[in-house]
């Protein structure tokens, strides 16, 4: 083959490889558009109703993804030990209340629509506390509050995909009337 026919051939070789690249580039899955969830913020009040023993937890989030499959969970742990270092769990809290009561059901579950929601919980005594019996109300004052969100990416235990928290401590206060 002459000099000037094996440059058309390698002209004409890499030209194949440049169209086969780009057409394996736009032939690729379209973004899904999907996001990794977030807890944007949580307000620095919980508000605790002493008529019916419930607190409500003020946040907002965004998570993608659909609905199908996501968990909110909410808990607030009030105790003299309680707090948001190396005192989190619920052995250190005298009295705990969460979203267990009615998990991811009507009012307790995540709209995962990719836009950000500014949205009040309602959480009650937690059915599961290891002193749930003997457990005071919430009382004015600070509590170490956890706001975790799963979105439908997420596998279950150990998974960090698809999850997103805020845990800080709060003040509670407790609205008598």
């Amino acid at each position: 083959m002459g000099t000037r026919n094996r440059l058309v051939a390698a002209l004409g070789a890499a030209a194949a490889l440049t169209a086969g690249a780009a057409g394996a580039a736009s032939a690729s899955a379209p973004s899904s558009g999907y996001q990794a969830p977030v807890v944007e913020w949580v307000a620095p009040v919980v508000h605790a109703n002493a008529a019916d023993g419930s607190a409500t937890v003020h946040g907002k989030y965004k998570c993608s993804g659909g609905n199908v499959g996501t968990h909110l969970y909410i808990g607030v742990k009030q105790g003299p030990e309680v707090n948001a270092t190396d005192h989190t769990s619920s052995q250190y809290a005298r009295t705990f209340y969460s979203t267990n009561w009615n998990a991811d059901g009507p009012g307790l579950s995540l709209n995962c629509d990719g836009r950000s929601h500014n949205t009040s919980f309602l959480l009650k005594p937690d059915p599961f506390f290891w002193n749930a019996e003997h457990a005071p109300p919430l009382g004015s004052g600070p509590a170490f509050v956890q706001f975790c969100i799963f979105d439908s990416t997420n596998t279950g235990d150990g998974d960090e995909n698809g999850f997103a928290f805020d845990y800080s401590m709060r003040k509670v206060v407790v609205n008598r009337g």
